[in-house]
């Protein structure tokens, strides 16, 4: 049995980067403003990125630690006396932060960017409570909430299959 068979269904034996899936998010992506947004799945192009990495990173997120049980990396910037959460990843046994963009040095990553957007950043190692609570989705949740989310079930195999290339591109540094 597959390990995505709606994404097979869809693909009818294409291979899965040359499938058009399209989501139809809820709220617009943060950067260009898509309300609809077509994914090839496992591409990583300027689509994906700005799915991934400018409003629903916590699809990514919630796949990748569904995959390795690996903790939330919640991005957060200083405003004013608070901190607030701007994105979210995970964290690696190796100490990187895991988005889409690929395995990033967390130092590195807050450093960069704080000078992009003249704030102090930091990356938090978070639980599922801390996600909840940055979200501000109810306490109860349940770790899966992310799958009824999404309006089709091939959707979540996107995402799945997403979450499984990157970790398939982890850099030797990461091998445990």
């Amino acid at each position: 049995m597959s390990r995505y068979p709606h994404l097979d269904r869809a693909a009818a034996g294409r291979p899965f980067g040359e499938v058009e899936v399209v989501f139809a998010p809820a709220k617009p992506t943060t950067r260009r403003g898509l309300t609809r947004v077509v994914l090839r799945p496992g591409v990583i192009d300027d689509n994906a990125d700005e799915f991934f990495a400018w409003g629903y990173c916590w699809l990514l997120a919630a796949a990748l630690r569904e995959a390795t049980g690996w903790p939330f990396g919640l991005v957060e910037r200083r405003r004013a006396d608070a901190w607030e959460w701007t994105h979210v990843g995970v964290i690696t046994p190796g100490g990187s932060f895991l988005d889409i963009r690929g395995y990033h040095d967390r130092t590195a990553l807050a450093a960069d960017l704080e000078a992009a957007y003249g704030l102090p950043t930091r990356i938090r190692v978070g639980t599922f409570a801390d996600l909840c609570q940055a979200m501000r989705i109810p306490k109860d949740t349940q770790p899966d909430w992310w799958l009824s989310m999404l309006s089709e079930p091939v959707l979540a195999d996107v995402v799945r299959y997403f979450a499984a290339h990157l970790l398939d591109q982890r850099p030797r540094t990461e091998v445990a």
